[in-house]
């Protein structure tokens, strides 16, 4: 018995010792690969939101209310918001620099609560242990380097894709564990997949992803009475996710995330969903030029062969999946519907603004790295019984295009990291591979406003809005162009169509009404200035002035002179050590007649007596 207790204490102290030298090696891996993000520039693709957003920016029990509050025609990601607000409050120097690492760090803990997954189911589908620690950690290095994951720790506003992998994972461990009957992995498990939820909304397929697993496990090894002690996590589960997923599609559609179908009806947009599921396996498994945007083009005309060609392949697929469960392969059912099941949200049942992304495949795949897993695994295990080749021949092939694989997948996200250096080296790649990605024409065209490139902005608006009609950011950005260019006609017409399609866009307002203002349009000029100085989302301090000073000009210009005096002492007040308003004010007062008598005391009554 000493002997028995001396080996197995001998045997744990070696498997402890083995999976923290499995946890650093990961750690270097993770960091390694990601190291040249550390001097990335936030991106013009949802990145400065983070800046302008001020609740998140320092550690206070408002900003916290505000963090923990449901706001109208927004998502709810608290977890995610509140991972920035740490950035924010302990770095306020290199704060960028400082979110880099703490997305990398988050997606080291993925990696690392992924492998834990694996390693827990494999043992309870009974695969052998030394299979499991190999088929688990081959799958977990190749899943850890994957080039798709890029977007997801290199992009800064992506943070909530770690995070959602993290408790995705914790979540489906914890899971599994509860199915020996410890009541506080059932509550563990809950709680993660509520964090996750929290953290990004598509984690509400988690629970699906439950069902499926209880299946095959009870499939597998059936337990009497099971499914009634499953309730006890069901219930709970579902009576939470069911009004989330209502509000979440209600608030899509009310801010209009929510697009067409493709194709025009519910029937012909199940076709581009066919499509979109066999395009993403491409991508996993066969691409090597990944992008910040897919524009592909989507079959969804009943009468054409492509349609049916990628409706028959996943009706093969989903045969397959139903073989391998007959044939008691549950691990290849488990992963072939996990694949389908993350995917499920932004597969385009509803129709979303982006076709296809990286990001969308953080945690879908996994099926494919669990694939390449088993064979490498499986060829390692093999001995061979051949006169000229050594027994240990299959490890060392294993060995060596495990290798491979892994080395070839860390160069490309490397690579891809490079792209995301900053937002123009970032859209000129994506434009170099996809020249028709309407994200890449729209957030480019902004970059090449800045500089002064406004007829090469309108150009990629105009292909922008060939691809997507309904993209308002697209037509509002060609208004300004063309406002550039003096084309205020036109600009006005386009700032109105964006407008139809969103009525708050702010800055469509903002400069439909400075088109007018340079078109002379005075009687506009009033009115949309008097609507944006009502609106709850004007900034008053950044535009008050000058907006309170036009409305002024206009008014006096329209004969009306209460409304005109009121509106230019109001620009007045709001103006702060602006000599230029300063100097508009005085011109304006001057031509108006006034005198210093007549003004009282603002602050540009010195510079009018000096007239």
């Amino acid at each position: 018995m000493k002997g028995t207790y001396k080996l197995t204490t001998e045997k744990n102290m070696t498997n402890t010792k083995t999976r923290w030298i499995l946890f650093a090696a990961i750690a270097v891996l993770a960091f390694g690969i990601y190291s040249n993000i550390l001097d990335n520039d936030p991106t013009n693709w949802d990145d400065p939101a983070l800046f302008n957003r001020t609740t998140i920016h320092s550690l206070s029990l408002d900003n916290l209310g505000q963090i923990l509050s449901f706001h109208k025609g927004s998502t709810y990601q608290p977890v995610r918001d509140l991972s920035y607000l740490i950035d924010f409050t302990l770095w306020k120097e290199n704060v960028v620099l400082c979110m880099h690492l703490h997305s990398i760090t988050l997606y080291y803990l993925m990696v690392l609560f992924c492998w834990l997954f694996l390693l827990e189911l494999f043992k309870a589908f009974s695969v052998g242990e030394t299979l499991s620690f190999t088929w688990a950690t081959i799958s977990t290095l190749v899943f850890a380097v994957h080039p798709i994951h890029v977007e997801s720790v290199a992009w800064l506003y992506a943070r909530k894709e770690p995070l959602l992998g993290i408790f995705t994972f914790l979540s489906l461990w914890t899971f599994i564990r509860a199915r020996a009957g410890s009541m506080l992995c059932y509550a563990l498990s809950g709680i993660m997949v509520v964090l996750a939820i929290l953290s990004k909304p598509t984690a509400l397929v988690i629970p699906a992803m439950m069902v499926v697993l209880d299946f095959a496990l009870q499939a597998h090894h059936k337990d009497p009475g099971f499914w009634k002690k499953r309730l006890i996590l069901y219930i709970p589960l579902f009576i939470l996710v069911i009004p989330m997923i209502i509000r979440l599609v209600s608030m899509m559609s009310e801010v209009g995330g929510i697009k067409p179908y493709h194709g025009g009806s519910f029937w012909t947009n199940l076709l581009a969903v066919s499509q979109i599921f066999i395009e993403y396996i491409k991508l996993i498994g066969f691409t090597i030029n990944y992008a910040a945007d897919y524009p592909i083009k989507l079959y969804t005309d009943p009468h054409q062969w492509q349609a049916w060609t990628f409706l028959g392949i996943n009706v093969l697929i989903a045969g397959s999946v139903l073989l391998a469960f007959i044939k008691k392969r549950f691990l290849f059912t488990v992963f072939v519907i996990w694949f389908y099941i993350f995917l499920l949200p932004v597969s385009h049942i509803l129709p979303i603004s982006q076709v296809m992304a990286d990001r969308y495949a953080l945690i879908s795949s996994l099926s494919w790295c669990v694939l390449l897993g088993y064979g490498l695994a499986r060829l390692w295990e093999l001995r061979l019984q051949h006169p000229k080749l050594s027994p240990e021949f299959p490890k060392l092939l294993a060995t060596a295009l495990a290798a491979v694989v892994i080395f070839s997948y860390a160069y490309m996200t490397r690579w891809q990291n490079d792209v995301w250096q900053n937002s123009q080296t970032l859209w000129e790649d994506t434009l170099a591979k996809y020249p028709d990605s309407s994200p890449a024409n729209v957030n480019l065209s902004v970059l090449y406003i800045k500089h002064g490139r406004a007829q090469e902005a309108q150009d990629l608006c105009i292909t922008a809005i060939k691809q997507v009609p309904y993209d308002y950011m697209a037509i509002s950005n060609l208004a300004l162009s063309q406002m550039l260019m003096g084309q205020f006609d036109n600009a006005i017409h386009n700032y109105q169509q964006a407008l139809k399609l969103k009525p708050d866009l702010y800055k469509a307002k903002l400069g439909l009404a400075n088109a007018y203002w340079q078109k002379k349009d005075y009687a506009h000029v009033y009115q949309m200035n008097a609507e944006l100085l009502k609106s709850s989302q004007f900034d008053l301090k950044t535009y008050g002035g000058l907006l309170f000073y036009r409305s002024g000009y206009a008014a006096w210009k329209l004969q009306k002179l209460p409304e005109a005096h009121m509106c230019l002492r109001k620009a007045e007040e709001l103006n702060i050590n602006d000599p230029d308003l300063d100097t508009l004010l005085v011109r304006t007062y001057t031509s108006m007649g006034i005198s210093t008598q007549n003004i009282g005391n603002l602050h540009c009554a010195p510079k009018l007596a000096e007239q």
